[in-house]
């Protein structure tokens, strides 16, 4: 998970006043004020009052930009910084976070522009590299990305998310262990950064030290009470140590903060299976689908959960279903198969075992030996 910076709101107070009336002066103060307090709405009215009083001023059209981005107004974000750098393209500020905007609605190449145009006006930005190196990172460019983040962390050595981002990139390409300096040396800067416990709660993960993956997620828990990604990947370690029963109640957790979620029912499906809790299982994997009708994994895991309560016609209509939206699905085909041997569908069956043979479904070869000799 990588990170970038959006200069809030009260930054406004950094740009250059503009020469207009004060009436707009006002209005601008006034919306500041109400979107320190949480009052977006308020405030853009406000903004959009200075505007109507002083059509040229660079900073209420970037103090409305801020709020409509805030808002979830993306779009608009967006043509008010185009219309705030239009009025003063001597902004910094303005260009790092058009730049952050263009790269949520996806114009990666325009972010990088507004970027450089950042770090031309001001060379010593160092969230600009920050938020460069992250949008040079997800275009695939990951030399680029160490490079600016190193830079940042040069600029401003207490920039805790570039030390993330490089930890980040470090435990993608495998070097867990430099990876944890970096997310060490996150923490030790903000101790109640969440995301630096979360990341390296994975590169524990992945160098087979589960009890302290298990101490960084509960951390990130602590701190963030709602960390929804927490509960789920300390949920799914759990029932990888074979705690199902702890994994049960991070993935209600998890349910409840995100009822939504396919993936949470799915992996609550995966623990009331371990414990062999079969027809909740049933209940779960549906409750995913309902969510996200073309989950394969869902019907796969349903349709062994219905096999396995012998509604075997059940589980060969969840295991057709999942080949349809995957037809390299080993394991649907080894489903597939049994049921409908178990459904006496011989010769069907054993063509839908030799497939999964084929696809190198390693637990095939025992069925094929029993049924289609």
């Amino acid at each position: 998970m990588k990170f970038k910076s959006l200069i809030i709101i009260a930054v406004v107070l950094l740009i250059p006043l503009d020469a207009h009336s004060e009436t707009a002066k006002e209005y601008i103060d006034a919306g500041v004020t109400k979107a320190q307090s949480g009052n977006l709405k308020g405030a853009l009215v406000d903004f959009t009052k200075a505007i109507e009083k002083d059509p040229d001023s660079a900073e209420a059209y970037y103090s409305r930009a801020l709020t409509k981005s805030s808002m979830g107004d993306l779009k608009g974000a967006l043509a008010d910084y185009d219309k705030s750098i239009e009025l003063n393209s001597e902004s910094a500020i303005a260009f790092n976070n058009r730049g952050n905007l263009r790269d949520e609605l996806g114009d990666k190449e325009g972010a990088i522009e507004d970027y450089d145009s950042a770090i031309e006006l001001s060379p010593d930005f160092a969230l600009a590299y920050n938020n460069r190196g992250t949008t040079k990172n997800d275009l695939g460019d990951k030399e680029g990305a160490l490079a600016d983040y190193n830079k940042a962390i040069e600029l401003d050595p207490k920039l805790v998310m570039a030390y993330n981002n490089v930890g980040n990139i470090k435990s993608g390409s495998g070097d867990f262990k430099g990876a944890l300096l970096d997310f060490n040396k996150a923490i030790e800067i903000d101790p109640a950064f969440t995301k630096a416990y979360f990341n390296r709660a994975i590169a524990k993960e992945s160098m087979s030290d589960e009890k302290g993956a298990i101490e960084d997620y509960s951390m990130a828990i602590k701190i963030s009470p709602q960390y929804l990604d927490a509960y789920i990947n300390r949920g799914a370690l759990k029932a990888k140590m074979k705690d199902n029963d702890g994994a049960l109640m991070d993935f209600n957790k998890a349910a409840e903060i995100s009822p939504n979620s396919y993936l949470v029912y799915y992996n609550i499906g995966l623990a009331y299976y371990k414990l062999d809790k079969f027809e909740e299982a049933i209940k779960n994997y549906t409750k995913a689908i309902e969510l996200n009708p073309r989950f394969e994994q869902a019907y796969d895991s349903r349709g062994t959960s219905k096999a396995l309560l012998k509604d075997y016609n059940g589980a060969l209509s969840d295991y057709t279903r999942a080949i349809d939206l995957n037809p390299g699905n080993a394991r649907a085909y080894y489903g597939s198969g049994y049921a409908k041997i178990l459904l006496d569908k011989t010769d069907s069956g054993c063509a839908d075992l030799k497939k999964s043979e084929e696809m190198g479904y390693a637990e095939t070869e025992k069925l094929l030996k029993q049924y289609c000799n």
